[in-house]
């Protein structure tokens, strides 16, 4: 009776061995990796699951960097409304400082130059995302990437900052005379070196020489245009490696948990094959057994 018990005992051993081989085989099938499991390989799964992590993590970075650009473009577009609107300024001013001018065409001139502060200083508080990008009050956008922080300038043109306006957001800019409208000149110069000092980023001059003063007024802007042109060519540079990084992680990971689906399904296949011989040879011993008892007394 023993060895009866010690027969069956074998072959529920060896069909349990082969069932759940074939449920491991089925499982690598169904998600696709070596080892969905801790059970089916330890390291492996855990090496397997920090890369998992480390491409999410990459995967925003990615994502960050390409919100900073948007950020960086929005306020490049408002930068290049102010250059747009410096310009013309720089033109009625050169006007202005003309004899043949009278009172009314001076009056025509000053409005339009107050119009023209007016939007220069509303450029400076487009936002993104509810935040304000070039009225001051941000330092820098911080990007967050896998790999550390790094701060993007963000910038000052408020019509202020830029020696148009006094704090009080009264215009600097007279051109009611000649004089005025020279004096205008000079005050606009002194301000832009101050809101150089302020504005990183290379320095591309717009001088322009009327009477002996050069007019920089146009500058700050340029710097911050130039400025925000080499941020986002920065970001382009990171987002290319942070994309690159990526692929090598999702390669590495592939390499490591990736299943063969073709061999998986042949497993499986001589696994279920396996386990009907089990089943036919557990079924035989029983037949056999009962054959031997009947001819027992």
């Amino acid at each position: 009776m023993a060895m009866t018990v010690g027969g069956v005992n074998s072959y529920v051993s060896n069909y349990n061995r082969i069932n759940s081989a074939t449920q491991k085989t089925t499982q690598r099938i169904s998600t696709g990796q070596k080892f969905p499991t801790a059970s089916a390989g330890a390291s492996e799964y855990a090496i397997a699951a920090r890369l998992v992590s480390n491409i999410g993590a990459t995967s925003q970075s990615i994502r960050n960097t390409q919100t900073i650009g948007s950020a960086i473009k929005i306020s490049e577009g408002a930068i290049n409304n102010t250059i747009h609107g410096l310009t013309t300024i720089k033109e009625h001013l050169v006007n202005a400082a003309n004899d043949a001018n009278e009172t009314y065409d001076r009056q025509a001139i000053q409005k339009e130059i107050n119009q023209i502060i007016s939007q220069i200083n509303s450029n400076a508080y487009v936002e993104y995302n509810g935040k304000k990008l070039l009225d001051g009050s941000q330092s820098g956008l911080m990007l967050a990437g896998i790999d550390g922080y790094e701060n993007f300038q963000a910038g000052d043109i408020r019509a202020a900052t830029l020696g148009l306006t006094d704090d009080q957001g009264n215009v600097k800019i007279d051109v009611s005379t000649r004089e005025s409208a020279t004096n205008s000149l000079k005050i606009v110069d002194r301000a832009a070196t101050v809101a150089g000092d302020i504005l990183d980023g290379m320095h591309v001059l717009g001088d322009y020489v009327v009477d002996g003063f050069t007019f920089e007024t146009i500058d700050p802007a340029l710097d911050e245009a130039t400025t925000q042109g080499a941020q986002l060519q920065r970001l382009e540079f990171q987002e290319a490696n942070y994309a690159t990084m990526e692929e090598n992680q999702l390669g590495a990971l592939s390499t490591i948990s990736d299943a063969d689906i073709a061999r998986q399904v042949v497993e499986m296949r001589n696994q279920q094959t396996l386990e009907q011989f089990a089943l036919f040879g557990m079924k035989m011993f029983n037949q056999n057994r009962a054959s031997i008892q009947s001819l027992l007394p």
